[in-house]
């Protein structure tokens, strides 16, 4: 295991300098172009940078950077960040967490629209395409107070392409091992007073191959991983209208559909056998932005986000009969209506005060089975939050928020309703640039989440104790930090981050077999976040970023410090070499410390560290044609996110993009 170690040093260390030029002979890495950002899309406005909290630590993954890490979803991309944890359990859904906050914590807005599941509000951001993206904005820590509520551990927004030419577009296709073939096309216009966008991709597979190295077990034997296949389909439609300056008005649509199948545990001596038969997702939206005066603008926001999933349960690995006593077709049918306004104003010299109000509607119902009764379960969610950014200097903003967030219930299957939660929320912090270019922020902020509609009435088919009068979770975020430009086209930035939690929400054990949503009482996360790039070499261009996470249990009643799925370390490194305009070399590596997981029959336990290498040679064929072969987990690493499921073993791709 060291000499394989040993070899990946070497092996980053020949690619980081290859010839040992300087850059100062100034030649680019072959990074694809980046797409124009649709800026309806974004939430956070500064006079500096339309994408960018001032107070906070915002990375921004933009389209050429997707295409180079063949970051095919929104998952996979988020994983190249510091701070960034992925997982995939159970549902083979694709998971993150940032600085140990999961995505209950980390709200997904696509276009400023967050996207979500009422029931339990995550999303599987493996199921978001990344072809018709211009970039992907993480906000950790203090994130804007207009982003609204339930923003407690930072934010994510998706923003899709804005057209720039009369006719443009792009087509990717690509396949890899287990029968796998992936394929998306975006086309889009613009004209004088209007543009259009529409983009479509399917992904289809036969499932994917465990490691070599697996010891196969009753459940799981080499090869293909068992009931991991997947087909699934995307499309997105949107239409923008500027008829005069200032103003800007889109409406569209975003459709996801998917059927796949759940891995049984590997493990376990009664594994399930389950297939999601049906997973539909559809977005509707209009945003519009209008300039009233020169010192005042809205932007609206008003959409409906519908979800629809059928989970089967079979009786046997042939998934073709549900007879048995723990066989079901359980159904959810849900659908959310929401919408925000921002009113933004720079009346008062040096300053922009921004007002948003959010509103949404989550209704979730549900069938366990064949022929049983519907239940239904609604809140209402409201926000007002007001921001200042106030630039005190050239090179000294202050920043200040306050946000109000009320929870109201309105339908608990015909139960008695809980009383209404509500929570205040002020935050504050300053950035300062000194030294020409040094750049540093401080913040701090109260942050809550409400709980889901899965947390407070759950019964998780007669397994979970439901808990409606649980409270609302809240957070203290501090964070410092600075980033420099350093000469010969290299960057640093450090990162420190702290936050204390009370009333975290877990899932504890009450009874044999009987869970319930508890608030256990308070948590510590703490840690940092490293970053490097470097261009001093010619044609090269390096990446390096470190980040620690302790994530503790701190209730005065714990049996464990332990939190699950929050691993203490992770390295991701990347490097790409132009070897001459026609062809270039890309390698990242990531490696994941261990991670705690509590088994109901013998407590605590650790699943190992691990990690993974892919490599691939791109070929830029003219301007706009690009090949690409590569491999991903070039180690056959068995490596595991949670226990009893295993992951990809050594897997071979190609890929083609034209783009015009």
């Amino acid at each position: 295991m060291k000499r394989k170690y040993l070899f990946l040093v070497l092996m980053f260390t020949w690619l980081a300098c290859p010839g040992m030029v300087s850059a100062e002979e100034e030649t680019d890495a072959p990074i694809p172009e980046t797409g124009k950002v649709f800026t309806l899309g974004e939430v956070v406005v500064t006079g500096k940078d339309e994408s960018k909290d001032e107070i906070a630590t915002t990375d921004v993954i933009d389209e050429g950077r997707m295409d180079l890490t063949t970051s095919t979803n929104v998952a996979d991309a988020l994983d190249t960040l510091p701070g960034v944890f992925l997982t995939i359990g159970t549902r083979n859904e694709k998971m993150f967490s940032v600085r140990g906050f999961n995505q209950r914590y980390v709200p997904v807005f696509f276009d400023g629209i967050p996207i979500y599941v009422p029931y339990d509000g995550y999303i599987d951001t493996g199921k978001l395409p990344t072809a018709n993206l211009s970039e992907i904005t993480l906000t950790k820590g203090n994130s804007s107070v207009l982003y609204g509520p339930n923003a407690m551990g930072g934010v994510v927004n998706i923003l899709s392409k804005k057209p720039q030419k009369k006719f443009e577009g792009d087509f990717r296709m690509g396949a890899r091992q287990s029968n796998t073939l992936e394929s998306s096309l975006y086309l889009g216009s613009k004209q004088d007073t209007f543009y259009v966008t529409a983009n479509g991709s399917y992904m289809g597979s036969d499932g994917y191959r465990v490691s070599d190295n697996f010891t196969p077990t009753p459940v799981q034997g080499d090869g293909i991983r068992e009931n991991s296949d997947v087909d699934e389909k995307n499309a997105s439609f949107k239409f923008g209208f500027m008829p005069a300056e200032g103003h800007e008005y889109a409406v569209g649509i975003n459709y996801i559909d998917s059927t796949w199948g759940l891995p049984p545990q590997t493990n376990s001596s009664r594994p399930r056998y389950w297939r999601f038969t049906d997973w539909q997702k559809t977005t509707y939206y209009f945003i519009g932005d209008s300039k009233i005066t020169d010192d005042l603008s809205t932007r609206v926001r008003v959409y409906r986000d519908t979800y629809y999933n059928v989970l089967d349960s079979y009786d046997n690995d042939k998934y073709n009969s549900q007879t048995k006593k723990y066989a079901f077709h359980s159904t959810y049918d849900d659908f959310t209506d929401g919408g925000s306004l921002t009113v933004r104003s720079t009346y008062i010299p040096q300053n922009m005060t921004s007002f948003s109000f959010h509103y949404r509607d989550d209704v979730h119902k549900s069938q366990g089975d064949y022929n049983e009764v519907w239940e239904k379960y609604e809140t209402e969610t409201f926000s007002f939050g007001l921001e200042d950014d106030y630039n005190i200097l050239d090179n000294l903003t202050f920043v200040a928020g306050i946000s109000y967030d009320l929870q109201k219930p309105i339908d608990a299957n015909g139960g008695e309703l809980r009383d209404d939660d509500s929570a205040f929320n002020p935050q504050a912090g300053v950035h300062w640039i000194c030294l020409q270019d040094l750049g540093l922020h401080f913040s701090v902020g109260k942050k809550t989440r409400f709980p889901t509609l899965k947390e407070l009435y759950s019964e998780r088919m007669g397994s979970n104790l439901p808990n409606p009068n649980l409270a609302s979770e809240e957070a203290v975020n501090w964070e410092v930090g600075a980033e420099k430009p350093l000469p010969g086209r290299n960057f640093v930035g450090l990162n420190l981050f702290y936050s204390d939690i009370k009333n975290l929400i877990i899932n504890k054990e009450v009874s044999t077999d009987l869970d319930q949503y508890q608030n256990i009482g308070k948590a510590i996360y703490k840690g940092l976040e490293f970053s490097f790039r470097s261009g001093f070499f010619k044609r090269n261009m390096f990446q390096l970023s470190y980040t620690y996470l302790n994530a503790q249990d701190d209730s005065p009643d714990r049996t464990s410090d332990h939190i699950p799925d929050t691993p203490e370390h992770k390295i991701y490194v990347s490097d790409l070499y132009e070897f001459c305009d026609y062809v270039s070399l890309f390698g990242k590596a990531e490696w994941y410390s261990k991670r705690w997981y509590e088994d109901s029959d013998t407590g605590w336990q650790t699943l190992d560290g691990f990690i993974t290498v892919d490599l691939k040679l791109i070929g830029t064929i003219s301007k706009n044609l690009t090949a690409e072969v590569g491999v991903e987990n070039m180690f056959d690493d068995n490596y595991f996110l949670s226990d009893g499921f295993p992951r990809e073993g050594r897997t071979f791709f190609g890929r083609l993009q034209v783009s015009f």
